[in-house]
């Protein structure tokens, strides 16, 4: 008669709300023996009395005891045991049986309501109707066992109808609990997955806007410094000629970075759909080389189409990589090589000059190559920077299209 601990301490819950149902029977319960002091007239023997109030009495206690006992699945086979020996008793002593059997009846109800499994409910049910049947053949002769049994039968057959009902409602209510508090659960889970990616959001939120204002403002104004520094070198070396015409093109730049970085502290997007690769690639190329003096040689392949975001993180990588080379590389040639086809692009910027030390990439406020890294994970690919010092460095791009 053991039952799962969880599914008891649902039928507990049970029992606590069908607590009115108890105080029914024990008004049952003081009926019948207002009825058997009454009718039985052996019962009015003072030794009788006692004995009858008193064995009705404990019978009412333990049976207002039941969802106590029910908390105590332990204790349950010895209450029943008891109940029976003292039904079996308070009916014995009152002969010519009537209503005193309804004792049964309240027996086998409460055991339906107690037991956490239908099958320990139905054994007790159908044991408590047979001891009834004994008590009745004893009393009254065997010879009406049959018109009992008749009687017997049917009320046995609701009783057992009545605790399938009821293990079935319970299970739905146990059901019901489960899913609430897996609900629960799974709101409280919500919340706090919730809490993280706004926490994430907010973070990833911070490295876009940090590489976009990196690639737009740092980028923009690095060129800038460049080209004001050849015009410099061009004005003191009395070249007018070719100070102005790099002069034209920081002006370009100055409008073109100030158009990015507006677009980064709005925190727009431009359509990207369109993008000439190829000739954004010579137009930046060319820029370099004249805003430089270093030679830029550039081989372009691209055979499959390049999607428009993943285009806008190639261009930047390529500016980012250009600029990083004017800045620091001390070069003087380039080789710029891009290939697109079979579904993958490769990019690879090689230049001749000081080269560096890999392990250094993002210390002293160098974010560059940590900035492409970013892009190229996000666009599912791998940036890798080799370098040695004074034997230059390659720049190796990988992105599948």
């Amino acid at each position: 008669m053991n039952s799962n601990p969880q599914t008891a301490s649902i039928f507990e819950e049970s029992l606590k709300q069908t607590r009115p149902l108890y105080w029914v029977l024990m008004v049952a319960i003081g009926f019948l023996y207002y009825w058997a002091l009454k009718n039985v007239a052996g019962l009015s023997d003072p030794t009788h009395f006692i004995t009858f109030t008193t064995l009705m009495l404990i019978h009412a206690l333990l049976h207002w005891a039941g969802p106590i006992v029910a908390a105590r699945r332990q204790w349950l086979v010895p209450y029943f045991l008891m109940q029976g020996a003292l039904i079996f008793t308070i009916v014995y002593m009152a002969p010519g049986g009537g209503f005193i059997y309804g004792l049964y009846w309240a027996m086998a109800g409460e055991a339906a309501m107690i037991f956490a499994d239908l099958r320990a409910a139905s054994i007790t049910i159908v044991a408590y109707m047979a001891l009834s049947a004994i008590n009745f053949g004893l009393q009254l002769g065997w010879n009406m066992l049959p018109s009992l049994i008749a009687y017997i039968a049917p009320m046995t057959f609701f009783i057992l109808v009545y605790a399938l009902m009821f293990q079935r409602q319970a299970k739905a209510r146990q059901q019901t609990q489960a899913l609430l508090a897996d609900l629960e659960t799974a709101h409280r889970q919500l919340a706090e997955y919730a809490v993280q990616v706004e926490s994430l959001t907010l973070g990833r939120e911070r490295e876009r806007m940090a590489r976009e204002l990196h690639d737009t403002l740092a980028q923009g104004l690095a060129g800038l410094i460049l080209q004001l520094e050849a015009v410099d070198t061009h004005l003191s070396r009395g070249q007018m000629e070719r100070a102005q015409k790099i002069a034209v093109q920081a002006m370009e730049r100055a409008r073109s970075t100030l158009s990015d970085a507006r677009h980064a502290i709005d925190d727009l997007r431009n359509d990207h759909s369109n993008i000439d690769v190829e000739a954004v690639l010579r137009a930046e190329a060319e820029r370099f080389t004249s805003a430089t003096g270093i030679a830029c040689d550039l081989d372009v392949e691209i055979t499959s189409k390049i999607p428009g975001p993943l285009a806008e993180h190639v261009l930047k990588i390529v500016s980012e990589g250009l600029t990083n080379i004017a800045r620091h590389a001390r070069a003087k040639n380039v080789d710029l090589q891009v290939e697109a086809h079979n579904g993958l692009l490769e990019m690879q910027i090689r230049d001749d000059g000081s080269g560096f030390d890999t392990n250094q990439i993002g210390k002293s406020g160098h974010y560059g190559l940590i900035g492409m890294r970013e892009r190229a994970r996000l666009a599912g690919g791998t940036v890798e920077a080799l370098s040695l010092p004074g034997e230059g460095t390659t720049l190796k791009l990988r992105l599948p299209l």
